[in-house]
């Protein structure tokens, strides 16, 4: 399982001077200081046992490094980092590159995106493939804490609820009900410190799934549910979890 590497929010200019395309994007996208703002997404593969896939955004890839000019890696639990985005309506799209010259998408999916904000992608399904867009807030968390989400990424495991659990002090946070592709809220946690989570079968109660955390004080978590829980004895496929450090 591969997660995101620990990325500050400071790193990522949520505007940039793009003097070339003035002509070309209207007004209504500048700041007080005549600014092009833009949004910024990353994304995830969570099809579980997929080969490489590539997304667009528009006729843009977005796995495909500029710096060194060659495709990145995106297939099974791999992660792209946050990129420039133009905000408004996009049309993302998933592509098989086995299927070139003639690949079509394998799906597609409209999202808007706003200036200034910040958007996980995640691409979904096992038979049936799909893209789910999250807002991803990042605003700072407030001294000594961390945050956290969850997302239900196992396209066949029943409904969890996850908790978080700290024997120190014996506080539990526990969210309860969601299913596949349902997303919770950040939480705030004390950063530093050992937790517990499991992850519980909502109807019945079993613990399907458990791993210790240490979040780091200052930052900012997603952890996705990962895998499939009937899996035939494939350790590729295995349910469990992945970490995005955002």
């Amino acid at each position: 399982m591969k997660p995101f590497g620990k990325v500050r929010i400071e790193r990522w200019f949520l505007t940039i001077a793009m003097l070339a395309m003035g002509a070309l994007v209207g007004g209504c996208l500048k700041d007080d200081n005549q600014v092009y703002q833009v949004a910024a997404v990353r994304a995830l593969n969570a099809i579980p046992g997929s080969g490489q896939l590539d997304v667009f955004l528009g006729q843009n890839k977005l796995n495909f490094d500029n710096e060194i000019w060659q495709d990145e890696e995106f297939a099974y639990s791999d992660t792209l980092p946050y990129k420039n985005a133009w905000p408004n309506n996009r049309v993302v799209s998933i592509v098989n590159p086995m299927d070139y010259p003639n690949a079509k998408p394998i799906v597609q999916k409209t999202v808007n995106f706003i200036p200034g904000k910040f958007y996980s992608l995640y691409v979904v399904g096992y038979d049936d493939i799909e893209v789910l867009a999250t807002e991803d807030d990042l605003t700072h968390p407030t001294e000594g804490k961390a945050k956290v989400r969850f997302v239900h990424l196992s396209p066949n495991a029943p409904t969890l609820d996850f908790e978080v659990y700290t024997g120190s002090d014996g506080n539990t946070l526990r969210i309860d009900d969601k299913a596949f592709k349902e997303t919770t809220g950040f939480a705030a946690v004390e950063g530093d410190i050992t937790y517990t989570i499991n992850f519980i079968e909502h109807d019945g109660e079993a613990l399907l799934h458990t791993f210790e955390f240490v979040p780091e004080a200052g930052m900012i978590y997603t952890v996705w549910v990962s895998g499939l829980i009937d899996n035939a004895g494939d350790a590729t496929l295995a349910f469990g979890h992945g970490i995005i450090s955002h």
